[in-house]
């Protein structure tokens, strides 16, 4: 009878387990692998599908934007993931060493406001305040008191990348460091006890306990910063329209103009791939870094 009941119960997971495994296939397998192999070939919605084989690979691989493009993800990404992971752990551990717990959780929860805030409104706010080239800019208006001419920010091709780095300065807020500070607060007391009773002090304390405790933390955030950023192009839709001089063109970007812009779709399932196979690579890189990592402190 046990048996028998343990048979349908193995059924009816079955049966459930196929429901969302069909959607998984559908929406997510199919669209997928359908993307690469219109990566070979040259086709429009309208039906018309004609094989050409590596000629949208070798068309964008030629292309000296995409190069350029590349570049500009990747220096974009790389000083994303620094500057958002060192100002969330910074301010985590600022908010764990706080000797006024109750007032700890006030800042908790002033730290959590922008985090409610729609991002479109943080965005035009850096565009058409803080970072407006004119002169009534804010950052302009603070810089002129010091003899310094305005700049145009978001549309100078020097200050171009700078300004979309600095954009949501000091990169701190939402819930990200939440989940930094629940990383500490679960630390061990007896390690925290063993490091005082040996004299650490808490800048030590941060490099040889905090932070080999943390790695799944930063791991996790790590991965989902690479995956967001090599898609991300809010920026450059929003703002610069990969501008000016393609100094802000990502390859995020140019997918979206070759699909919306110019129809050629090939080549947009083409640079579809390439940043699968970029942040499929990255991803394997980090994960394989902050393993070595954990196994060099156990």
């Amino acid at each position: 009878m046990t048996d028998s009941r343990a048979k349908n119960g193995a059924v009816k997971a079955f049966i459930w387990l196929l429901i969302p495994l069909f959607a998984i296939c559908l929406f997510c397998v199919y669209p997928a692998v359908s993307a690469i192999v219109k990566s070979f070939t040259e086709w429009s919605p309208q039906g018309k599908t004609e094989f050409v084989f590596f000629d949208n690979y070798k068309a964008i691989f030629s292309d000296p934007v995409f190069g350029k493009a590349c570049l500009n993800m990747v220096i974009i990404v790389f000083f994303g993931l620094l500057t958002s992971n060192a100002a969330t752990i910074i301010l985590a551990e600022l908010l764990f060493n706080m000797a006024a717990k109750k007032t700890s959780k006030v800042y908790r929860y002033l730290f959590l406001i922008p985090a409610l805030v729609p991002g479109m409104v943080t965005v035009l706010l850096w565009k058409n305040v803080i970072f407006a080239g004119g002169e009534d800019g804010l950052v302009n208006v603070v810089l002129s008191a010091f003899g310094i001419e305005p700049n145009a920010w978001y549309f100078s091709e020097k200050w171009s990348k700078f300004s979309i780095i600095m954009t949501n300065f000091p990169w701190v807020g939402g819930i990200s460091f939440l989940i930094y500070l629940a990383g500490l607060q679960s630390i061990p007391e007896s390690c925290m006890e063993a490091a005082r009773l040996d004299g650490v002090t808490s800048f030590k304390r941060v490099f040889y306990i905090d932070l080999p405790l943390l790695l799944s933390q930063i791991k996790y955030f790590f991965v989902v910063g690479i995956v967001n950023g090599v898609q991300n192009f809010d920026y450059q839709l929003i703002i610069t329209d990969g501008g000016p001089n393609n100094s802000t063109m990502v390859p995020g970007y140019m997918l979206y103009m070759k699909t919306y812009g110019y129809s050629e779709l090939g080549e947009a399932s083409a640079i579809g791939v390439v940043l699968f196979v970029i942040t499929f690579v990255l991803t394997l890189l980090a994960n394989k870094i902050t393993q070595n990592a954990q196994e060099g402190n156990i």
